[in-house]
């Protein structure tokens, strides 16, 4: 079975991250380092365990009067609205379009009130959508706008857009560039980021054997990654009554449930520094390149060219390649019969909205949401294999005697399983 994400690092990287966490060393010289060679120079950047805890301490540095209103990007990671809640503000949804989900310049006029404080912008599945028209609208406003850049990192040189407040980057367990952990952070205004700093200071230091712990368990989880042995793996799992996602989620879940705060505040511990400064000063784009190779590859063969434009985007970098189709489920369950592990939602979720505010439900959210597959295009795919997936999706293969239309735009508007 082809597994729907591999973990992008290497055996010598593990290696490298396995020592580097029991190895002496001040842990303060390796951040500074860190944080000189990620900001080329700008003094804008600072090292965090996790996007959440950046976040986290974001909001502590802003001083947010409670009540006020922080708007984000309708589908988002859930734990990102819940942050705002523990500060006492109120996340606020603002529709999105598009396959790449990108902010609605329309919905988010709508939502703007004169508690509105914040924007966070959510770039997902490795899109990079233009902002420009989003960042004039909140400059008008006076809010503070904050990039989730989360899912789409790229490239070391590459640091959000420059006119945000603040760009957010993960390199968390199943992130591009992977440090089994840690966040950089881009802030602009250099009193608030020194507020960060202060903040993040006073928190505990995470501890080498939680890192040397999780380097163990992601050993595990790449062994098991390939294709044979995923395979395997999840024909055992299915026998025994548990899906793909109860096998992943565990190994792959950055922060457990409850006391989410008290997870968060933690400085990042040394073996984490040196692994994600090793990552950024050895990553190898051509990895990249070959995953937005089978993206392309994916796109011509269903022919999404009219129906999916967004994913045209040359900056788009396919860390997750959505499609959207009328019958998710069905597909779904067609593709990992014969071999391809997809997933719909992860821990993507539409923000619910504020009780006083039913009229922010934002459908095209929760349509998109509902209507997107995630398949699997990493580098370690072959094209014999993303050519057979797109067979299976247009039912073309293994005997299917089932009517498919493909509208004029080429979404698939009925997929009949046989």
């Amino acid at each position: 079975m082809w597994i729907r994400l591999r973990l992008d690092i290497g055996w010598r990287d593990l290696c490298y991250g396995f020592f580097g966490s029991l190895l002496p060393g001040k842990r303060r010289v390796a951040q500074e380092t860190l944080e000189q060679v990620w900001s080329q120079g700008c003094s804008d950047a600072l090292a965090c365990l996790s996007v959440r805890s950046g976040f986290d301490l974001l909001l502590q540095a802003l001083k947010i009067p409670a009540g006020s209103e922080v708007l984000f990007s309708a589908v988002t990671v859930q734990d990102m609205p819940l942050i705002a809640k523990a500060h006492d503000l109120t996340p606020v949804p603002v529709d999105v379009s598009g396959s790449d989900y990108h902010l609605d310049p329309d919905a988010l006029r709508s939502a703007i009130t004169s508690r509105s404080k914040v924007l966070v912008v959510s770039h997902l599945f490795g899109a990079r959508p233009d902002i420009q028209e989003i960042l004039e609208l909140a400059r008008e406003h006076n809010l503070l706008v904050v990039e989730d850049c989360a899912q789409a990192w790229c490239e070391p040189g590459w640091r959000g857009n420059m006119q945000a407040d603040a760009s957010l980057f993960s390199f968390g367990t199943i992130k591009t560039a992977t440090a089994l952990g840690g966040a950089l952070c881009r802030v602009r205004d250099p009193d608030i980021l020194a507020h960060m700093r202060d903040l993040q200071n006073r928190e505990p230091v995470q501890t080498g054997r939680q890192l040397t712990l999780k380097i163990c368990k992601l050993t595990v989880l790449k062994a098991i990654s390939t294709k044979w042995i995923f395979g395997v793996l999840a024909a055992i799992g299915k026998r025994l009554g548990r899906n793909v996602d109860d096998i992943l989620g565990g190994l792959t879940r950055g922060f457990s449930e409850g006391n989410l705060l008290h997870q968060l505040r933690q400085q990042p511990g040394i073996g984490i520094l040196r692994l994600l400064k090793h990552r950024l000063q050895t990553y190898d784009s051509r990895r990249i390149n070959l995953r937005s190779k089978h993206a392309l590859r994916l796109i011509d063969k269903l022919g999404l060219e009219k129906s999916q434009p967004e994913l045209l985007d040359p900056r788009h970098s396919f860390w997750l390649f959505p499609f959207l189709t009328d019958q998710p489920d069905a597909l779904k369950r067609r593709l990992q019969k014969h071999g391809f592990d997809t997933t719909q939602r992860g821990r993507l979720a539409v923000v619910a909205s504020p009780p006083d505010q039913s009229n922010f439900n934002c459908p095209l959210a929760t349509e998109l949401l509902n209507q997107t597959l995630f398949l699997p295009c990493y580098p370690e795919m072959t094209e014999t294999a993303i050519d057979e997936m797109c067979e299976l999706i247009l039912c073309r293969k293994f005997g299917v005697a089932t009517e498919t239309e493909l509208s004029s735009q080429g979404r698939v508007k009925k997929f009949s399983p046989s």
